[in-house]
């Protein structure tokens, strides 16, 4: 069970970032659309601190989805991240 997002152990949603770079990116993501650099590094950023939240713990699939994010660097390895991510119970979006 993820805590509050007010706990300082919850992964932050996507949908309550204030500076206004992610969104563009996430829906620029779900939409299909083609991302910008800029967009998939924020996307990447958003990932990498939702999977770094401590409430997944640290088992094998958590410890290679977080030494993965790095490595996001096109639409083609969010989805997969994504993807593999989902088998592991873990939606970030």
């Amino acid at each position: 069970m993820i805590p509050s997002p007010a706990h300082p152990d919850a992964p932050k949603f996507w949908m309550y970032e204030t500076s206004g770079a992610l969104r563009p990116a996430i829906m620029a993501y779900l939409d299909g659309a083609d991302m910008t650099p800029f967009e998939i590094a924020a996307m990447r950023a958003y990932l990498r601190q939702w999977i770094a939240s401590p409430v997944w713990g640290d088992q094998r699939p958590i410890i290679a989805l977080r030494a993965a994010v790095g490595g996001l660097d096109s639409v083609a390895a969010i989805r997969a991240w994504l993807e593999a991510a989902a088998d592991d119970g873990i939606d970030p979006l």
